[in-house]
């Protein structure tokens, strides 16, 4: 599905008292507004403006004023269907306009003003923030955000609460189920994650794909040689044996990618934002190979067929890693998500290697498949019945490391700064096994023993660029806090925090 379009509502309010009017502060606040509706705008934000309409152009009242006015720009917010509300706080309002703002409109809420010691915004700013703690209609007037004289702050808070606001609106699909090789930190309490974090959590027995392959086997093999060829002129490396990844094996492979293409066209209305395939034991021992293409082809943006939507893909049933994935995606929609397993902890560096693929962007760090292709190669399987895996060697870059953990019922995002290294020799002589699966070498800057010592999973998910401080407001917004993982001092206070959960 086309990802949902992040929308922020803009308001700005003025002092109602007539005995308070000026021209000059008029035109202020409507400088102001548009400076902050021109930013969001610029950074691909669609903004919903009620001010366009709450005045004829000859008023010389520009804010909003009156208990009316806010009822007119709550009803254009919610037709618009935003994701958060930036309310204005340019000089002195009555604090129960935007109070009654954040009330029914139940979004994000982000107080702005400028650092102008002309007006009284930063008592504006002060008075109504205070008055959202004192009678706080919803979590969102306890969770708002408060920025002064950052315009570009505004467009890092849109992003990060939109894309939890987007998430309650979206849905994720586990094919198989969950809990695989009985992980049990792979479970979770749907019930209760879809109360705050996600719309819905679908779930698909793995034959819904097995059927749908074995079609396009039977009846569409030129689709599958479609594939083939796409990756050969491309200069993908592919090294059959006679063993795993056999002609036969490897169409299988490919079958099953397209059947989750297809099955996730025909899911389109649901709006699944993310997949996890579980694969073992039932596709990869039962059905004979793996299904590494699904996380290597789903989460980028084209194949065989052309341009496509990428989709957050993770495997083994793993709720949260899949979770972790779609919120990087939400925050950063233009680039697709990796996720896999804490395979080996250097001195220096920890090394990511999903069993048997993860999305092939990293192979070039680019959407371009004629910059990945030539990087990617398809070898032997090393687990399963027959197949090939999805190898790649990841490119120096900074990337965004995320996962989100659960210790006795209660939530934390792991999360951290970290640079990919360039895969030396030094790297490759501590990848002894899995040799075939994609390989990413992340320097955190944090001691690796006090990683391990609270590390939440042996999956982390990523992606590239530094999306921190947007994931900070998102997590805010959630209810989930945070331990830095590329902090020596974050991860000793969390190995004492932990044990008194």
């Amino acid at each position: 599905m086309a990802k949902d379009t992040l929308r922020i509502g803009v308001i700005s309010f003025t002092d109602p008292r007539s005995t308070s009017f000026a021209t000059e502060r008029e035109e202020y606040i409507k400088r102001k507004h548009a400076e902050v509706v021109l930013v969001l705008e610029s950074a691909g934000i669609q903004v919903v403006d009620p001010m366009k309409s709450l005045r004829d152009s000859g008023s010389k009242t520009y804010g909003v004023a009156t208990s009316r006015e806010v009822q007119h720009c709550i009803r254009e917010m919610k037709a618009g269907e935003v994701h958060g509300v930036v309310l204005g706080c340019w000089h002195w309002t009555e604090p129960m306009l935007p109070l009654t703002v954040a009330r029914e409109l139940n979004v994000p809420v982000l107080l702005y003003t400028e650092d102008d010691p002309s007006w009284a915004g930063t008592v504006c700013m002060g008075a109504v923030g205070a008055s959202l703690w004192e009678s706080p209609a919803n979590t969102h007037a306890l969770t708002h955000s408060r920025l002064r004289g950052d315009l570009q702050g505004i467009v890092t808070w849109a992003k990060g609460v939109g894309a939890t606001e987007r998430l309650k609106r979206s849905s994720v699909l586990l094919w198989g189920g969950t809990y695989c090789l009985r992980m049990e930190h792979l479970q979770d309490d749907i019930a209760h994650l879809k109360s705050f974090m996600i719309g819905d959590i679908l779930s698909e027995d793995q034959y819904v794909l097995i059927k749908r392959a074995d079609h396009i086997l039977a009846h569409e093999t030129s689709r599958v040689e479609r594939f083939i060829q796409w990756l050969e002129s491309g200069s993908a490396s592919i090294m059959y044996d006679a063993r795993m990844l056999t002609p036969q094996s490897f169409k299988r492979q490919i079958a099953l990618y397209l059947a989750a293409r297809d099955r996730l066209a025909e899911l389109d209305d649901e709006g699944v934002i993310g997949v996890s395939i579980k694969c073992q034991p039932e596709l990869s021992v039962e059905y004979g190979v793996t299904a590494c293409l699904l996380p290597s082809f789903l989460p980028f943006a084209s194949d065989s067929d052309g341009p496509k939507s990428a989709i957050a893909t993770v495997c083994e049933g793993d709720i949260k890693g899949l979770l972790s994935c779609v919120l990087l995606n939400m925050v950063q929609p233009d680039i697709p998500p990796l996720f896999g397993d804490v395979k080996y902890v250097a001195k220096d560096y920890v090394i990511i290697s999903n069993c048997g693929g993860s999305s092939v962007f990293y192979a070039g760090n680019s959407l371009d498949a004629n910059k990945v292709l030539p990087n990617v190669r398809f070898a032997a399987q090393c687990q399963g019945e027959a197949g090939g895996a999805v190898g790649y060697d990841g490119l120096p870059g900074v990337l965004t490391i995320l996962r989100l953990c659960r210790v006795d019922r209660n939530y934390y995002m792991q999360m951290g700064i970290g640079r990919s290294l360039e895969i030396t020799n030094d790297v490759v002589k501590n990848i002894l096994w899995g040799q075939t699966w994609p390989h990413i070498a992340i320097d955190l800057g944090s001691d690796p023993t006090l990683l391990m010592r609270v590390i939440g999973s042996n999956h982390l998910s990523a992606i590239l660029g530094d999306v921190t401080a947007e994931l900070t407001y998102a997590c805010r917004e959630l209810g989930i806090p945070i331990i830095r993982i590329d902090s020596d001092e974050s991860l000793r206070e969390a190995w004492d925090m932990l044990a008194l959960s």
